[in-house]
């Protein structure tokens, strides 16, 4: 093919914030549900490392593991081996977490939720996203190169006298 792509291997141009973070890391999962335990562990251990507080680490968290297994069970068009990366920053106070797939185009921020009427008569599903949503405080999606690209961001409260 005469196309070819000038971007140097292992750099991601900044596909979803214009700020830099002050820090950040990165994991890759397989498409695989076993994975959600090491995605766990993995926040857990970034939310000591980087000092994040407990309550921010567990939406996070949580937020993650709905996102990820969206992904995984809804995702991939066709079977096989398939990485979702993610990613873990500091945009100056607030932390954000970024997901990336190669799944089918989702756009998680223009889909309606699911309706509920009552915990009894509502099938399983249809929760993932009203998680994310009420755990998160800011939801950006864009679709880059075949790529989703998902952006969550969790504001920390103002310390008092900065």
């Amino acid at each position: 093919s005469g196309r070819s792509r000038t971007r140097p291997a292992g750099i991601r141009h900044d596909t979803l914030s214009s700020r830099v973070m002050t820090w950040s890391v990165s994991l890759r999962v397989r498409n695989d549900l076993d994975e959600l335990t090491r995605l766990a562990e993995w926040l857990n251990t970034c939310g000591e490392q980087h000092s994040i507080p407990e309550e921010t680490v567990q939406h996070v968290d949580l937020c993650a593991a709905e996102a990820v297994t969206n992904i995984m069970t809804h995702g991939f068009a066709e079977a096989g081996a398939h990485e979702i990366a993610v990613r873990l920053g500091q945009q100056g106070k607030d932390v954000v977490l970024e997901i990336e797939d190669d799944g089918v185009a989702f756009d998680p921020t223009a889909a309606e939720p699911v309706p509920l009427a009552t915990l009894e008569s509502t099938r399983i599903g249809g929760w993932g996203m009203r998680i994310v949503r009420r755990f998160s405080d800011e939801v950006r999606y864009r679709r880059i190169d075949g790529r989703n690209c998902l952006t969550l961001v969790f504001r920390q409260p103002s310390q008092a006298g900065t």
